[in-house]
């Protein structure tokens, strides 16, 4: 099997979509602000997370906002080869993507921490004789911070000064729970569209149901689990019965450890909406389906303000 047919069966890694990242919450505005200030760097860089998270989702979207847009993005899970797999799809001289003639692509390693010390040399020397201004740029992904492996003895020092000049830590969804409506809201989107269906409504409690659950396997688990209501809704309203159906399939250890009150599910769901709409209340209010002056009397109840919505 040649590289480029090897690479074409590895790289197509499930990215996910773009609505993983999606939400109001504060490091989700953080990562907003990092990646505007890098939307004209070019330097290599580590998007450590769980599985699940959205790291080659974010890669992806660090190469579509840089200048290497219109270049190729190479995406490789480590995870999936071997150790001579990986050798040649790094290094050999015919496709590899660390090979001298390589030039201007973004690559993303997923699961570089799980990179053979050996290969870690030949990567350390290969991006030591890079060409920076013609050369590939690297992104790689974690699920153990480099820097806690460096200090190991488990990862190469020089190799993690080389590609860890910016480091972006995704949360996992349970640390971020405000943001669970928005990626679902995007997932649904993304999925009706594709299948020409027309958006199905969630009540109030199939969103609290979302909310209430630990999401272990994060946006792709999430992601999942939405489609599959979806596709045994086909249309009519989302119950909070027809989530727990679905859920209800996995071992009991993925359930949440505690179950939040509906009220507060409901006070972070609005204070989101409204982060999101810049406090905008007519528009928080008719993408909340309820009445403005509703929303101004739950505005009131839960005590929100314009400087911590979220």
């Amino acid at each position: 099997m040649s590289v480029s047919s090897l690479r074409e069966s590895v790289s197509g890694v499930a990215a996910g979509s773009d609505a993983w990242l999606a939400g109001a919450s504060a490091p989700i505005r953080e990562i907003e602000r990092v990646l505007a200030h890098l939307a004209h760097a070019d330097v290599d860089m580590e998007i450590h997370g769980e599985r699940g998270t959205g790291k080659h989702v974010l890669a992806e979207r660090i190469h579509r906002q840089s200048r290497r847009a219109g270049e190729p993005f190479i995406a490789i899970a480590l995870e999936k080869l071997g150790e001579a797999e990986i050798e040649r799809e790094l290094f050999a001289e015919n496709g590899g993507v660390l090979a001298p003639n390589a030039r201007q692509a973004t690559v993303y390693l997923n699961a570089v921490d799980l990179l053979p010390t050996r290969l870690q040399a030949r990567m350390a020397l290969a991006l030591a004789q890079r060409d920076r201004d013609h050369g590939v740029r690297i992104i790689v992904g974690t699920t153990t911070p480099l820097e806690e492996l460096a200090r190991l003895g488990r990862f190469r020092r020089d190799l993690f000064f080389r590609i860890a000049v910016v480091r972006i830590v995704l949360p996992p969804l349970r640390e971020r729970r405000e943001d669970i409506a928005f990626v679902a809201d995007g997932v649904v989107g993304e999925w009706c569209e594709a299948a020409g269906m027309p958006r199905p409504r969630f009540s109030r409690l199939a969103v609290a149901e979302l909310m209430s659950y630990a999401w272990p396997g994060n946006s792709r688990e999430l992601e999942q689990t939405i489609e599959a209501v979806l596709t045994l809704s086909r249309g009519g309203e989302v119950t909070p019965e027809r989530i727990r159906t679905v859920l209800g399939r996995r071992p009991r250890r993925y359930a949440a450890p505690h179950v939040f009150p509906l009220r507060q599910l409901e006070r972070d769901y609005i204070a989101g909406v409204l982060s999101s709409c810049n406090w905008n209340q007519s528009l928080a209010a008719r993408r909340l389906g309820i009445g403005r002056n509703t929303l101004m009397r739950k505005i009131k109840t839960f005590g929100l303000r314009g400087d911590a919505a979220a």
